[in-house]
């Protein structure tokens, strides 16, 4: 794997969750839904969370990658 693949695949990972929290929590908003719907949307948004969270790591690994690859060469 690539670092510009490890980078674009974090930020995939990073919008997907932020897309995840999102419409978890417009069908939160939407309704008063019954109890079942709405814990399922709040495991969502919590997964979602946890997903940009993980997703940043490997763009912060492969930056620091990066780093190291370019303090190599100099």
């Amino acid at each position: 794997m690539t670092i510009s693949t490890a980078l674009s695949m974090g930020l995939q990972g990073i919008q997907a969750g932020m897309n995840r929290v999102s419409i978890a929590g417009s069908r939160i908003a939407a309704s008063s839904p019954a109890p079942e719907v709405f814990a399922t949307n709040v495991v969502e948004q919590m997964s979602g969370s946890h997903q940009v969270g993980f997703s940043a790591q490997v763009v912060k690994t492969a930056d620091q990658m990066l780093g190291t690859l370019i303090d190599l060469k100099a």
